[in-house]
């Protein structure tokens, strides 16, 4: 071919990659051929759209351990119904919420065949693992199975083996164990250890390396999630969660860690410093994950007011809500949480936490959202600001569960007093004696 005849002219119709629908006339002699034709037309159609909207997690499809079914030796989860779509632009959809076994294998002799087997997941060993504990990546993926008979004509009855009447396209949950070589660095008796995991699917040590060069084009894969799409995660699944199980039953279901809500194509990809789509997506999703690891702290702490930040996060989202502990409520405390962490005031010596308007803490965390997580280890500020709104219901008798609302300390200051929006008890400034 030669080189003009290469070159695309304008209104020129390129036909190579599109969808091919059969053409109906009055006459034309079908087939179960040109109707399977039509079919993938269809589904090519669906799955473009699917492309555009962006792979991830539409709504729903929160997994948790099952109290009902859960057991150490056969744990059992609980999957909420939902919708996602996978990076083929298939959509997922789970009608009613699921109990999923992690241990039970999918007898495919008593049911219609189909790809949808689980996998045998005992516990794995090995690298600096205890005996016994394992790491899991929980997926939803499409699964077709038949059903049903159709009736036929001019077949013989007796030995017919096409006739289903229907197929349908379902989904099935996946567990994929992960190499525990990639942890070797991890400690999984430490108590860091979810955040630090949780972090390492964030692709935290790319972030950084972005940092030092920011004009070089950010790389298209990076983080845990990325990697395992090497050795077993296909384009077909879709994370819903991160589950660390041990010989003691499972110890977490973290979901953010690896749940990502609708990521559509990003136009913006190529620079790793703009605060594009899919940085703007695990910002949120490193908030999320933040305030589910938080509860499950709260849930699980005999005496929290002694909980320190620095003991469980090595990092911390650009925003968080941390509830405090008022009577029978229970909480964290504002000293403790933050002990070491450089902020502001310093509560145990009498610098009491600024106040902020609770109606500004939207506007605060999209703003947040824009910027890095903050490392712990480094030393890194922090600004930390109590509603006042709380206080106020507090001290004139009402019912409300105090809070501290952080931000990455990159931010602007947001507890700045403004005209006609102060009040007096409830301000940031010294006052008259």
């Amino acid at each position: 071919m030669s080189t003009v005849e290469s070159i695309a002219q304008l209104q020129q119709p390129l036909t190579e990659g599109g969808i091919r629908n059969v053409n109906f006339f009055n006459g034309r002699l079908l087939t179960g051929k040109d109707l399977s034709r039509e079919q993938a037309a269809r589904r090519e159609a669906d799955a473009r759209l699917g492309l555009a909207l962006g792979d991830g997690v539409a709504f729903g499809l929160d997994a948790a351990r099952d109290p009902l079914h859960d057991r150490a030796d056969a744990p059992v989860l609980r999957v909420k119904a939902g919708l996602a779509v996978n990076r083929a632009g298939q959509t997922l959809r789970l009608q009613n919420d699921a109990s999923v076994a992690l241990t039970r294998r999918f007898d495919a002799a008593s049911s219609a065949a189909c790809d949808c087997v689980f996998a045998d997941c005992s516990p794995v060993a090995g690298g600096t693992y205890v005996a016994g504990a394992g790491v899991y990546l929980l997926t939803i993926a499409p699964a077709r199975t038949n059903e049903g008979r159709a009736p036929t004509n001019g077949l013989d009855p007796t030995n017919v083996r096409c006739n289903t009447d229907a197929t349908v396209d379902g989904v099935q949950f996946r567990l994929l164990a992960i190499n525990p070589l990639r942890f070797a660095d991890l400690d999984p008796a430490s108590s860091r250890f979810r955040n630090r995991l949780a972090y390492r699917c964030f692709g935290i040590d790319a972030r950084e390396a972005a940092v030092i060069d920011p004009w070089r084009e950010d790389p298209p894969s990076y983080g845990l999630v990325d990697e395992l799409r090497e050795v077993g995660l296909g384009d077909c699944d879709v994370p819903l969660a991160l589950v660390y199980w041990t010989a003691g039953g499972l110890q977490f279901v973290d979901t953010w860690a690896v749940r990502r809500r609708l990521l559509g194509p990003d136009a913006l990809r190529d620079h790793a410093f703009v605060a594009r789509a899919r940085r703007l997506v695990e910002a949120e999703a490193m908030c999320a994950q933040f305030q589910q690891h938080l509860a499950d702290l709260l849930a699980a702490s005999t005496t929290p007011t002694l909980q320190s930040a620095r003991t469980h996060f090595r990092h911390l989202p650009p925003f968080g809500l941390v509830p405090l502990q008022s009577g029978v409520v229970r909480g964290f405390a504002d000293a403790a949480f933050f002990d070491g962490v450089p902020r502001r005031s310093k509560p145990e010596s009498g610098q009491p936490t600024p106040f902020i308007d609770a109606r500004e803490l939207g506007a605060m965390r999209e703003q947040a959202l824009a910027f890095a997580p903050t490392d712990l280890d480094a030393g890194e500020f922090l600004w930390v600001h109590r509603p006042w709104q709380a206080q106020r219901a507090l001290a004139t008798g009402g019912a409300a569960q105090p809070l501290l609302a952080f931000a990455s300390g990159l931010m602007p200051e947001f507890a700045i007093a403004r005209f006609d929006m102060a009040r007096y008890d409830y301000s940031n400034h010294a006052h008259d004696a």
